[in-house]
């Protein structure tokens, strides 16, 4: 007599397909799950065959599997003829004669259609890509600027010619070259300041905050204490000074000659360490 709560199977069925390994692991578990919901019940005159409508993502969370895995596991069985399916009901063919071997080619027919489509997208791509690289380089690379004059000499790097990075560089050298050595050592020391707090300077970043100062004052003392007062106060940008009285400064002059005197006594002390 067959216990309360059991679920009759055939002993074809435990000795020919699972004993002789016709199923592998998963597919004996997605198996085991049809046959309890089918089988398990009795129907009017017979065993139920069918199990009722199931949804794939109930059945993999009943039997702990990834609802992408169950879906494959699915697929295959019944590519296979080892599943059958009616009205999102299922039902496991213990008949394994009827069986059919469906090689990986076949199985996967619809992943190399997916395969063919990504591949030829990328070879259009490429296509394009390899097209518009003579546009790209020629906007990459600048000669000498029309509002540059003839000062500003090529320097080869592709074809004799200054990448735009190179010629702002050049550009904000000049500038600082322009200034005393009292702003060239404010300046360095305002760009050190950027990269403590993590917000380095690009090239065209330099060349907007000089611009800048230049439009705050002309005179290159005040610029001077501009640059230090965004330092004390870690700011990424340039701002019109305080009143005088909050920066404890006398006159721009005076506030000069104090750091000169700072930073030469700085170079005579690493003088004398070498």
């Amino acid at each position: 007599m067959i216990p309360d709560g059991s679920t009759p199977i055939k002993n074809e069925i435990l000795i020919e397909i699972i004993a002789k390994g016709l199923l592998n692991k998963d597919e004996i578990r997605v198996m085991a799950y049809i046959i309890r919901w089918s089988w398990g019940f009795d129907g009017v005159e017979r065993r139920q065959d069918w199990t009722k409508s199931l949804q794939q993502i109930k059945i993999a969370k009943d039997i702990n599997m990834n609802k992408g895995q169950l879906n494959r596991i699915f697929k295959k069985m019944i590519n296979e003829k080892k599943l059958l399916k009616k009205n999102g009901c299922y039902q496991f063919n213990e008949h394994y004669e009827e069986w059919i071997k469906v090689d990986n080619l076949s199985t996967n027919k619809s992943d190399e259609k997916v395969d063919k489509l990504s591949t030829e997208s990328s070879q259009i791509i490429n296509r394009k890509l390899i097209k518009s690289q003579p546009e790209v380089d020629n906007l990459s690379t600048l000669g000498t600027p029309n509002n540059q004059g003839d000062n500003i000499k090529n320097k080869g790097l592709k074809g004799g010619e200054h990448s735009f990075k190179e010629t702002l560089k050049e550009n904000n050298k000049e500038t600082i070259k322009e200034k005393g050595i009292i702003f060239s050592k404010t300046w360095k020391d305002f760009k050190e300041m950027r990269r403590k707090i993590r917000s380095p300077m690009t090239k065209r970043a330099e060349e907007l905050i000089l611009q800048k100062l230049k439009k705050l004052d002309n005179n290159e003392d005040i610029q001077i204490a501009i640059l230090n007062q965004s330092i004390m106060n870690s700011w990424r940008g340039v701002f019109p000074l305080k009143k005088e009285s909050d920066q404890k400064i006398k006159t721009m002059k005076d506030y000069a000659k104090d750091l000169a005197e700072r930073w030469e006594k700085e170079e005579k002390e690493k003088e004398i360490e070498i």
